[in-house]
């Protein structure tokens, strides 16, 4: 009689998986920064996982994410950077001194909006505004991806690293961010412009879809997917897509400070 020959029991593999390295996501954090540009934009980095890999107890992760103080370390402090009060929202702690940031790996810088932007670069101290421009432009040579989120983008502007590339900014801000660039090649339709090395998007909320695209673009399409799911976000996957709002009636604006 013939039998059936028994199923041959699969390998075992003592092996570790490899993921991809971490790579390392720095965003500069200022007094005033706009809450949301930074928040909206570092959830899709921390909450992606790597495919097939539990949320709660990833082996590895696609990201890291830092914050980094505009502060510079001093004989003072040198222990860690004071806490940063963003725009009529919480502080933040940052993770490090802006001249640290230039010794740590980073893969990717980003700069966000906010009313502090225009307090950095009115400064009446004009050595510290070209402090901060030497700062962007060493960080350019440090990072593979300069970003800005909102009028983070005046800030890159006013370093010239913007000079001859398409860049998006702050809509209702277009105007003043644009005299920080007379050479860019500005887009006041898209909710965010990916240039190669310099990503830039429109105002607040455009900064967490291009954060999105940015997860897609470093990690993968289907990690960018599976995140935006796990957030429940609804992702504008193109920057070309109009966002229309409710027919409203008109709100009166406050009048011009003097």
């Amino acid at each position: 009689m013939l039998t059936a020959p028994m199923p041959t029991p699969a390998p075992t593999s003592t092996a570790t998986t490899a993921f991809p390295r971490t790579q390392r996501i720095g965003v500069l954090v200022f007094p005033h920064f706009e809450p949301l540009d930074v928040w909206g934009f570092i959830e899709a980095f921390s909450i992606a996982r790597f495919i097939g890999t539990s949320y709660a107890k990833a082996p590895a992760l696609p990201f890291q994410v830092v914050l980094i103080s505009n502060e510079c370390r001093s004989a003072a402090n040198r222990s860690a950077p004071a806490p940063v009060a963003s725009f009529n929202g919480p502080r933040v702690v940052p993770d490090l001194f802006r001249d640290e940031a230039l010794e740590q790996p980073l893969d990717l810088l980003m700069i966000p909006g906010g009313q502090g932007v225009n307090t950095l670069l009115m400064d009446q101290d004009t050595a510290a505004v070209e402090a901060l421009m030497q700062w962007v432009r060493a960080m350019d040579q440090h990072v593979a991806l300069v970003t800005s989120v909102c009028t983070g983008a005046a800030i890159l502007a006013r370093s010239g690293l913007l000079d001859g590339r398409p860049a998006a900014t702050n809509h209702q801000a277009f105007g003043w961010v644009a005299t920080y660039g007379p050479a860019v090649l500005w887009d006041n339709v898209s909710r965010w412009v990916d240039a190669g090395q310099y990503v830039t998007s429109a105002g607040v909320s455009a900064g967490t879809d291009m954060a999105w695209h940015l997860v897609a673009r470093l990690a993968g399409r289907a990690v960018a997917e599976a995140a935006a799911l796990a957030a429940e976000y609804d992702w504008h996957r193109d920057p070309q897509e109009p966002i229309f709002y409710p027919q409203q009636a008109a709100v009166p604006s406050a009048p011009a400070s003097s």
